[in-house]
């Protein structure tokens, strides 16, 4: 299975709305390789870190090699 791009894994986090709000608006939005034990526990290639422009919620999702969403909280 090949890792997707940072990039990529970027646009996947912009593509899902504030789970406070369900706006697709961030005010800010970072997007880092996953700790070994993420990726040894749930599977997560990405942890994409996103503070919405609406209503300032911070969430944290995990997007895995394939680029689907493992976790959010």
């Amino acid at each position: 299975m090949a890792k997707i791009s940072r990039e990529r894994a970027e646009r996947i986090a912009k593509a899902h709305a504030c789970s406070h709000c369900k706006e697709y608006s961030y005010r800010r939005l970072s997007v880092k390789p996953a700790a070994k034990a993420i990726k040894d526990e749930l599977g997560a290639a990405w942890v994409a870190t996103k503070t919405c422009g609406v209503c300032d919620h911070t969430e944290e999702i995990g997007i895995a090699a394939d680029g689907d969403i493992v976790y959010a909280s």
